[in-house]
Parts: structure tokens; sequence; C-alpha cells
């Protein structure tokens, strides 16, 4: 899995669990402690464990991905059972992903693309934005009849341009998925509560995050920094912040290209 570089809202929903299972542990050690030693031992003990806590979530940057093995059982028998397409999307994620499996991920992605669901139209244009090809994922959402509608196809639309230097029209998208996900809601993956909250809260902050980018290069900093700004107020790990790029990541001519 350390070939394949994950999605930060990914990332984030696996830290904030990380985060959770060390605080459930530092509960568990303060109820012993106050019975123990008191009162104030105990919460000494409670404020000390979540900040190591929260610095070892900050300082997490890798997940192992589940056995090889597991995996397979799990995706055959999942497959067996269910063909619709947010299983079919979860099933390409995997073999992206666990397996390092691109070809077969998107040849079974554009098998079913005729269906026109948003998610797996996102899942497909996400691993071939990852292997660096943006020009055929414009083609490919713009084919889709919830293109203009859906949060997710529009903020994957914006990448692919901002990726090919087309920066005002990747701010009309982003612009237009962020409108849609307040009016509308994040789409629902089947996944659980909690971690739909996480992913909802983990991709509106990288759209602002993008948009920066955006205007970073369109050198706009004030609206940069608004942007940085309001995605990092919705990230608890502090790691996820983003601010100005580097100079060596956005350069004076990749400016001029995309004025």
């Amino acid at each position: 899995m350390q070939g394949v570089q994950i999605d930060r809202e990914i990332l984030y929903v696996q830290k904030i669990y990380f985060f959770m299972f060390l605080a459930t542990l530092t509960l568990f050690v303060f109820t012993a402690a106050i019975g123990i030693f008191g009162v104030n031992i105990g919460l000494i003990v409670l404020s000390s464990g979540l900040i190591i806590s929260y610095i070892a979530m900050v300082k997490k940057r890798y997940f192992s991905p589940p056995e090889r093995k597991v995996t397979a059982q799990r995706m055959a028998h999942s497959i067996a059972q269910d063909t619709s397409p947010l299983s079919l999307s979860r099933f390409a994620s995997q073999l992206y992903y666990y397996f390092h499996e691109p070809t077969q991920a998107i040849s079974l992605l554009e098998k079913f693309l005729s269906s026109q669901d948003p998610l797996l139209c996102t899942t497909l244009c996400d691993i071939l934005l990852k292997e660096g090809r943006p020009i055929p994922v414009l083609y490919i959402i713009r084919d889709n009849p919830n293109a203009l509608f859906d949060p997710l196809l529009l903020a994957t639309q914006g990448v692919a341009l901002l990726k090919i230097g087309k920066i005002p029209e990747a701010i009309k998208l982003f612009e237009r998925s962020l409108h849609a996900v307040r009016t509308k809601g994040f789409p629902n993956n089947g996944s659980p509560w909690l971690t739909r909250k996480l992913l909802s809260k983990g991709y509106i902050a990288g759209v602002h995050h993008n948009l920066g980018d955006c205007y970073f290069m369109l050198k706009n900093l004030k609206k940069a920094k608004y942007h940085y700004k309001a995605g990092n107020l919705l990230l608890f790990d502090i790691s996820l912040w983003r601010y100005y790029p580097s100079q060596s990541v956005y350069s004076t001519q990749n400016c001029n290209i995309s004025c």
C-alpha cells in the first residue's frame, strides 16, 4: 500500500479512529487511577494520556493494510453477494490500494461505467488521476448526467483541471462542489454514520485546500489564505493542515500558463 498514495480524506478517518482507540485506553487507565490514587492523580493521568494520544495521532503517517489473503477472501465473498455500484467501487479500490492492480481496477470500473453511478464514476476517475491521466477523467465525468450536480464529480473535475493548469475553470467547479454539499449534503457511500461525517469534513477541507492552491497560483494570496484556513479549521489533526505551497511546487511558469 505504500506504493499508492492514499486519499487524505481516508487517512484523516484512520487517524481519528486511531486517536479514539488511544483515548479509550486512556479512559480505562484514568478510571483505574482514580480508584487507586484518587481524583487528582486520575485527572493528571487523563490529561497526559489525551495529550500523548493526540501527539501519536499527529505523528502517525501510515496504517498497515489488512493481510492480503484475508482481504482477497472478503473481496471474493462481497462481490459474489452484491454487484451494486457501491460494492464494485469498494472492490476496485481494494484492487488498487491493497493489491496495486491499477489495470484490473480501471478495467472493472469501465465495464460498469454505463450505470452512470456517481460513486463508481468518481472511483474510476480518482484512480486515473493517481495514475497521472487527468484528460480521460474530464471526458468520463462529462458523459455522466450528474456531472454538474454531484459534489464528488464536481470536485474531481476540479482536480483534473487543476492538474492541467486550467485554474479559473477549476475554481468554478470547486466552488460549485462546496455549494452542492451545503444544499444537498455529502453523498452516502454506505459507511457508518461517524465515518461518513469524518469523510465529509475531510472532503470539504480538501476542496478548500484545493481552492487555496488555485488562488495561490493566481497570486491572490488573500483568498488563498482564507481557503487554507477554512480547510484547516475542519480538521482535528494539525498534521493535515495546509498553508502556502512552496514555489518549487507551483512555479512562476505554471502560474503564467494557468493565468
